[in-house]
Parts: structure tokens; sequence; C-alpha cells
């Protein structure tokens, strides 16, 4: 592989538009698993967990094509603060009243229902899976460094990509994911990848099958590695300084990154539409979907409805694993278009 960056091209990659719709997919399907315990498949849990390294991947890759050729920090942020925190600060402060609600119906006062609402905003998000938001802000904060890497030489961005990566493989994502420094140091190898491979992106092309290849060994070696042997399910959460071994999903998802993209340039046609049609609609299903976690949460816990989820058998468990996706994805998406009809242009201000 040239030591030299390819001329700039500012055309998009189809494929990566089909791998946002497989990413956005595969958020939702590991934030699908929690009414279809305990009998889920340890084994794939610990395949569908991890999504959000896709995210960043893509994130890193489009910052190298499209924004990287004519790169304006100012307006990169701003553009960046009014797509993102924007929207997460309305949906945050209307997730927040329905918790308070909540726990003024379960009979705590004032007092106790303010403490609450602070103890839940002081992680920096409100809804679980939006703690990737004021991460993701911070990584295209750090920008200017991004800079410097797609300029260096590539033994250098190697030895910075392996750097990172070591790092990653101890430090684990941080409890509760509510620390913003840990998870831009954790995440940061995801990033630099996808600017490699929008910077080195024709050469790899002819790496197509063996990078297929080792990535689907890889993966399938740490997932059942990670079930069966170390038996850790699902993603690892610890404090930065505190070591508990290494992160096979974190191995998995960065090889996981390669393989998907592969996959998606053999996508059939019948398909491609449908994941490009998610792929644009995938920051307002990850901004809404959380908030059907909470109706489904409430109302499988009432007496009329528990009934029906019987978690006894993993047959009922795939059952209601997929349906819970089903609800949870595609009534997202129902939202989403409702509420861009209703309010056009402005919708980017409330779903992204």
């Amino acid at each position: 592989m040239s030591s030299q960056p390819v001329v700039m091209r500012r055309e998009r990659l189809a494929e990566f538009d089909y791998l946002r719709g497989m990413a956005i997919a595969m958020i939702v399907l590991g934030h699908s698993i929690f009414l279809a315990q305990p009998t889920f498949p340890a084994l794939l849990e610990n395949i569908l967990r991890g999504g959000t390294g896709l995210f960043v991947f893509i994130s890193g890759f489009f910052f190298h094509r499209i924004f990287y050729p004519h790169f304006d920090y100012t307006r990169f942020i701003a553009k960046k603060a009014s797509s993102l925190l924007i929207p997460f600060l309305i949906i945050s402060a209307f997730a927040l009243l329905i918790r308070m609600l909540g726990w003024w119906q379960d009979g705590l006062n004032w007092h106790e229902n303010l403490l609450n609402a602070w103890c839940t905003a002081r992680n920096g998000y409100i809804l679980y899976p939006h703690w990737y938001i004021p991460f993701i802000f911070l990584t295209f904060l750090c920008s200017p460094l991004h800079l410097i890497y797609i300029r260096a030489h590539l033994s250098v961005q190697a030895l910075v990509f392996i750097a990172f990566s070591l790092i990653a493989l101890l430090i684990h994502r941080p409890q509760s994911n509510s620390n913003l420094l840990q998870s831009l140091i954790y995440f940061t190898p995801y990033y630099l990848l996808g600017i490699l491979f929008s910077q080195y992106e024709p050469q790899l092309r002819r790496w197509h099958w063996p990078l297929l290849m080792v990535s689907l060994l890889v993966i399938t070696a740490t997932a059942i590695t990670q079930t069966y042997i170390w038996e850790h399910i699902g993603n690892y959460h610890k404090a930065a300084f505190v070591y508990e071994g290494w992160d096979l999903q974190f191995i998995q998802i960065l090889f996981g990154c390669i393989a998907m993209l592969a996959l998606c340039r053999h996508i059939r046609p019948w398909l491609q539409q449908h994941l490009c049609w998610l792929a644009e609609l995938s920051f307002p299903i990850f901004f809404i979907h959380p908030l059907l976690t909470i109706a489904l949460e409430n109302l499988v816990v009432m007496e009329v409805i528990k009934p029906f989820f019987p978690v006894s058998s993993l047959g009922m468990s795939l059952l209601i694993f997929t349906l819970v996706f089903l609800v949870q994805f595609y009534g997202s998406v129902a939202i989403a278009v409702l509420v861009r009809n209703i309010a056009k242009r402005n919708s980017r201000f409330i779903v992204g």
C-alpha cells in the first residue's frame, strides 16, 4: 500500500449509505434484547451488541471524504451543533418531563422528583443511548487533531491507530457511558479506521476478499471466546484505570466494521433503496427509539399485558425480541416521517 494519500474525491460511496442503514438497525437490535431475557442466546447477544462502533467508523469516513477537502472548523462545528445538539436538548427535555411525570405518579414529592431529575441529567444525557451525542460532538471538537492525522505519513498513521487500539483494549467503555474522555479514547480507533478507509479506499478495495475473510474469522473467534470461554455478555464497561482483562468486544466490532462494509458491496438491488432510506433517517431513528423503549417498559409491567410476555423458552425469547425491534425501529421511522411532514425543514431541530 502506498504511503501517500490518494487524490481526494468528494463523491460518496453507495456502500457507506447501505452501511449507515445497517448500523442503525444494529444499534436498535442491540437495544431490543431487554424484554427477551433471560433465555436470549448469549452468543447472539454478543454479536448484536456494540453497534455504536459502526456509527463512529462511518463518521470518520465521511469526515475525510466530505469535510476534509474544504475544511472550515467554525462552519463544521456550527453545522454539527445545529444538527446534533439542538434535537438532543429538545428530546432530552421531553424525555425528562415524561420521567418526572412517572416519578410523580409513583408517589415522589416535588423535592424527590427534582433530585431524581438532577441525578439523571448530571450524566450528560437523559435517555441512555443518547450518551453518544455529547461524545461524538467532543470527537468533532478534536477535528484539528484529525487533520494532523490525515496529513501524516502512513507509518505514523498506523502507529497511532495501533496505540489507540491497544489502549482501548485495556481501558474499556466507561461505566454508564458517562465519562466523555474515556469514551473519546475508546472509540477513537473506529474513527481513525474510517478515515483510513476513505483515504486509502482504492488500495483497500483491491484487498476486498482477504479483508472480508480475515474479518469474519476474527469476529467468529472473538465472539465464541467471549461467550463460552471468558463467559462475558455484552459490552465491557469499567473505570478507566482498573484492570479487568482485554475487551474482546472491541476487536469484534472493529473487524465487524470491515466485514460489514465489504458485505455492503454485495447488497442486492431490492434492498439498496430501503437501506438508503433508513440511512437518511438514521439519526431520527437513533433519537426517537429510546422513547419507545420507555413506552414498552411501562406497557409490559402492566398486569393486563404481562401474561403475553412469558420469556420461558428460546422461541418466545426470539419472538419477543423480534416484536420489540419492529416496534422500536419502524415505530421510530413512522414518527420521524410524521414529524418531517408536519415540521418540514424545521424537523431537523426536533429529530435530527
